[in-house]
């Protein structure tokens, strides 16, 4: 496997450092996926085997997805929940799979990280001892495997199940905005994983909770064109966002899905599609008046916007079908047109 120039400039980081960086938090995204868990623990290992540094895992929010929490219990993932006040004053600070401009993590304002490790656009005002920022590969983790084969570290197999699920999960299996990187990196990893572990992790058992959202998402799902969308409501995770729009997207014909849905005073809204060339990060950006509220890549994109706890129902629906409303009409739809064919 041929390292990545950011491959190479973090191990020269980690290795040159050294100490200098120890201790070092590793912050990943609020309600953390595969992707930002595998490359966290990644890079955690290669930062004490080539610095000695001393580093802990931590995120905002929960882990809320039935494969994501099966992933990190199975594989004993050295990630916990943030507490209050834990990053004020911390010494050294590494994000992964984000940036602090974007509204998805728990950087404190004007705290300026040693570094970033991420795949998603870079964001005009992201600042950083060292920002390697790589949008050529479809995961964060692709990068950390480039970064192992280089420095030359035997990888546990709790480790390599990870690194496979997280390239795997961001990918679609390598069907979805993954390049030959993220292929090279996978299949080197895949002999080394768990086949039992990733089985488990890829058919969890699932809590009434999700049934719920989806026998919603299937109630409640609109059809215009060759759009599929619905306004989920309350959730209980915002993981449920994307996972319903990854869902609808596999009706027949659709070209498009976009989900919305209430959580803790925030309207998140996914949007994916089918095609590589659909601009999904800036579509959705524009939908949310530009500035930190959401972003993504060619298929995937993910967003939200702050409406408070306090918001009355009326105020959350207008919210709602506007960005549905507005997406439709900058697809050249009419939003009147919306039908709903599975309410029976």
């Amino acid at each position: 496997m041929k390292p990545g120039f950011h491959a190479r400039r973090l191990v020269k980081l980690l290795t040159e450092k050294g100490k200098a960086l120890s201790p070092l938090t590793i912050l990943t995204h609020d309600h953390p996926d595969p992707d930002a868990l595998a490359s966290a623990w990644a890079l955690a290992y290669l930062a004490q085997h080539l610095g000695k540094i001393r580093c802990r895992i931590v995120y905002g929010g929960a882990i809320g997805r039935a494969e994501n929490r099966v992933m990190a219990e199975r594989l004993l993932v050295p990630a916990r929940p943030l507490r209050k006040g834990e990053l004020a004053g911390v010494p050294h600070l590494a994000l992964v799979d984000t940036q602090p401009p974007f509204k998805n993590n728990r950087c404190p304002p004007r705290l300026i990280p040693d570094l970033i490790v991420d795949h998603h656009p870079r964001h005009p005002e992201t600042q950083a001892g060292l920002a390697l920022i790589d949008e050529e590969v479809g995961a964060t983790t692709t990068i950390m495997v480039e970064a192992l084969a280089l420095a030359g570290l035997r990888v546990p197999r709790r480790m390599a199940t990870g690194i496979v699920y997280g390239i795997g999960s961001e990918t679609q299996n390598l069907g979805r905005e993954a390049t030959p990187r993220d292929m090279d990196a996978y299949q080197a990893f895949w002999p080394k994983a768990h086949m039992k572990t990733l089985w488990r992790i890829s058919y969890p058992q699932r809590s009434e909770a999700f049934f719920e959202t989806l026998a919603r998402a299937v109630r409640e799902a609109f059809v215009v064109g060759r759009v599929i969308g619905v306004h989920l409501g309350e959730v209980n995770t915002p993981d449920r966002v994307a996972q319903m729009a990854d869902f609808l997207l596999t009706l027949e014909k659709m070209r498009w899905s976009i989900v919305t849905a209430r959580f803790q005073g925030r309207l998140h809204v996914s949007l994916r599609s089918n095609d590589a060339g659909a601009g999904a990060g800036r579509r959705l950006k524009r939908l949310l008046g530009g500035g930190n509220r959401g972003g993504g890549h060619g298929m995937i994109a993910g967003g939200s916007l702050e409406l408070g706890g306090a918001t009355d129902d009326a105020r959350w629906r207008e919210a709602e079908d506007k960005i549905a409303a507005d997406f439709l009409t900058s697809l050249g739809l009419d939003p009147l047109e919306r039908r709903w064919p599975f309410r029976g």
